[in-house]
């Protein structure tokens, strides 16, 4: 009984959507694009005991440098399986990451005939993509067969045992205001140059060939949570994390101010704040000494938040435009874009975020409709976010949408 139910809590909630993101992947990869390789890690195989949650959250951290990196994706199976999919020119990195996780399981009767080999031995079946795509393609296609009825059946079910996993378990306990200020005191003393990343907004002109707008930075919040306080979701109490927010904002403010990134300075950036960090003395000090001059700026601001106190909005919006600056509404899903009007509100983009629900718009009238929408925003003003796949953009294209970001975008930009 005690063997069930460790491999019950083990099989993972978000396998489907996985498995589904897998596919969607390899369907998009051209030839071209196929230069990459598979691993499968059959932690399925390990003992029960060897299958704790946080034993199957070392296989993940194992590929972290890859994944930050952009030159490894993640996917997780419903039987608590993980696909790593990599470039080429990574392979000795794939393969000590591999290495790892043969020592860390040396002990499991898995291992017992194949030690060192991370090529030979029972845990990981390796791919060659130029090889092996329409083998990877049918399992794939075949995964998605039999999830597909068990996600229309239980779609509730598995989006609330979802939200439980990422809460309480992956994401660890809620933040308290004593953690927090910890955190920010934290914040005082450490370079945030580790934890900030950049992901490119791009247009597609020329048919696929994609033109930067301008580049997000922002903070890596999972890699901050791990180094200063991990086991703790930061995000759980929307108040106390808004109050962190306000802090790297003035960090990161602070950072760019400093003009270290040339390549920023010449192709435009955007910044994620708060409406309160913009009426804040740092924000002034960074307008003085970094205001647009011949390249944007734009500033991401979160829809709650400007509803939550729409006056001081307004006065910073009459502000920021005055000065040059261009506004994002951040953040937004297909309950909240409609509420996002870029005329309306006054400001340059907003940016929705993918989701596999867009795919069924596409010639219908929901479709039509949302297009009209896009339309009347003005063509280039929004921009679909969370793109990890060709499909993704395809879609977006269909529905009106000239500006991507996402992982895929992040490959096409690294390949030029």
């Amino acid at each position: 009984m005690a063997t069930q139910q460790t491999i019950g809590n083990t099989a993972n909630p978000l396998g489907n959507s996985h498995e589904a993101r897998f596919l969607d992947d390899l369907k998009s990869l051209d030839t071209a694009g196929r230069n990459k390789g598979v691993i499968r890690l059959h932690l399925s195989r390990l003992q029960p005991e060897n299958r704790d949650r946080q034993s199957l959250s070392n296989a993940e951290t194992a590929f972290d440098e890859l994944v930050k990196m952009r030159a490894a994706w993640l996917y997780r199976l419903r039987n608590s399986d993980l696909m790593v999919m990599f470039e080429r020119d990574v392979t000795d990195s794939a393969e000590r990451a591999v290495s790892k996780l043969l020592k860390l399981w040396e002990r499991d009767p898995l291992m017992q005939k194949f030690k060192s080999d991370p090529r030979k031995n029972r845990l990981s079946s390796w791919f060659d993509m130029t090889q092996d795509h329409d083998k990877l393609l049918a399992f794939a296609h075949r995964q998605a067969a039999t999830n597909d009825k068990s996600v229309r059946k239980s779609l509730k079910e598995l989006i609330a045992d979802r939200e439980v996993q990422r809460s309480s378990q992956e994401r660890g306990a809620p933040l308290t205001p004593l953690e927090l200020g910890k955190v920010e005191e934290s914040l005082a003393r450490v370079d945030l140059s580790g934890f900030t990343r950049r992901q490119p907004v791009c247009a597609f002109v020329e048919g696929d060939k994609p033109e930067v707008v301008f580049t997000e930075v922002f903070v890596s919040i999972g890699d901050l949570r791990e180094t200063l306080i991990p086991h703790t979701d930061l995000t759980a109490n929307p108040w106390l994390f808004q109050h962190l927010t306000q802090t790297l904002d003035r960090r990161v403010m602070v950072q760019i101010a400093r003009r270290e990134d040339r390549t920023l300075l010449r192709e435009g950036f955007s910044i994620n704040v708060n409406v309160s960090t913009l009426l804040s003395e740092e924000f002034l000090a960074f307008d003085d000494d970094f205001a647009p001059s011949t390249q944007d700026v734009v500033l991401e601001l979160r829809l709650e938040d400007i509803f939550s106190d729409p006056g001081s909005f307004l006065f910073a919006r009459d502000f920021l435009t005055e000065r040059g600056y261009r506004i994002c509404i951040d953040g937004l899903n297909l309950n909240t874009f409609p509420f996002a009007d870029t005329t309306r509100l006054g400001v340059s983009y907003a940016k929705l975020m993918w989701s596999q629900e867009l795919t069924g718009y596409v010639g219908t009238t929901l479709g039509q409709n949302f297009k009209d929408m896009i339309r009347s925003r003005k063509k280039g003003r929004t921009i679909l976010a969370r793109c990890d796949s060709e499909a993704s953009v395809k879609v977006g294209q269909q529905l009106g949408i000239t500006l991507f970001q996402g992982r895929y975008i992040d490959t096409l930009t690294r390949a030029r």
